[in-house]
């Protein structure tokens, strides 16, 4: 179980899960957002995600006992940073507001805590001009749910020292993360540049007449994504190429992918019949299922899944 205590600025959907997730490891969690109303909300879906982790055996019942120790309302930065271990930032993905939340960070926290964004795509390098002690300034960006999917990702910026990162690393595994670390930065870092190639792909093939949008998700999620529970694409195709390996499937393969590689969509900018293509198709699959709905269904089948994968 975890000791010590963390601040989590942002009560978004992301700040929420990562302060149950912190919780439900037994640590002090502070949680910080500008609005007052935002932050309520967050404390209430924090307690109510971890009852659902209790209810799933995903933490110990007795630390559900102490939510109410356990997460508590920060009313101000200072207040978020002070006597932490670790802070974990999920506010808007956007330079300036993270400059003036760095500034204050850096000035409140102890001075052996780690800062961290949960920036699904910007650069550490930028958001740590704004610390005196940039080396102990990450992104470790989680994937969605951040309380149910393992994934981390551990992105140094140009003056993060490799301590910070060896800390990090171990952190998460210790809270029973499964952290990647980059050697080097780049927007989106690995998994959701992953997504947005696949994402483009998807979004053409709907727009060229393909395929309806439900197709389309069915495709992945009962095809390739099934693998990708397991495995990623290199592993994957190593096995496709039999005894032989990767080695043997590049050189038999390599062919087609080149064929599709040159008949894949290469735009740059979000087609402008995509936003009303997509909303008509996804209305079309959710048959009016409401987002919490989705949401609780997700979840339900993750916790499946994690336990099947992981335990």
């Amino acid at each position: 179980m975890g000791t010590g205590a963390i601040g989590v600025v942002g009560g978004g959907v992301i700040g929420t899960s990562w302060a149950a997730f912190f919780a439900s490891k037994g640590f002090m969690v502070k949680i910080y957002d500008i609005d007052k109303e935002a932050l309520r909300k967050s404390l209430k879906q924090a307690r109510d995600t971890m009852a659902f982790m209790s209810q799933k055996g995903l933490m110990d019942p007795r630390t559900l006992d102490r939510t109410d120790t356990l997460l508590s309302a920060a009313q101000s930065l200072e207040e978020v940073a002070e006597g932490v271990q670790w802070v974990q930032e999920s506010a808007a993905e956007n330079y300036r507001v993270k400059h003036q939340i760095y500034q204050i960070l850096d000035t409140c926290a102890p001075p052996d805590a780690i800062l961290a964004s949960s920036s699904s795509g910007l650069l550490m390098t930028e958001i740590q001009k704004a610390a005196t002690v940039p080396e102990r300034c990450l992104i470790a960006h989680p994937f969605n749910p951040p309380h149910l999917v393992p994934l981390v990702e551990l992105v140094p910026g140009v003056k993060t020292s490799k301590g910070t990162i060896g800390k990090a690393r171990s952190f998460f595994e210790r809270q029973g993360k499964l952290p990647v670390v980059l050697k080097k930065e780049v927007p989106g870092h690995i998994a959701n540049r992953l997504a947005a190639a696949l994402w483009r792909e998807a979004i053409h093939l709907i727009l060229e007449g393909v395929a309806s949008v439900s197709d389309v998700d069915r495709a992945v999620s009962y095809g390739p994504g099934i693998r990708w529970a397991l495995m990623g694409p290199h592993l994957t195709y190593h096995l496709g190429g039999g005894e032989g390996g990767i080695g043997h499937f590049i050189d038999h393969l390599a062919p087609a992918f080149e064929s599709w590689w040159q008949d894949l969509a290469c735009w740059d900018e979000f087609p402008r019949a995509a936003k009303e293509a997509l909303t008509e198709g996804i209305a079309e699959e959710v048959q009016g299922k409401h987002p919490s709905e989705l949401v609780k269904w997700r979840d339900e089948k993750l916790v499946r899944l994690m336990k099947e994968l992981y335990s």
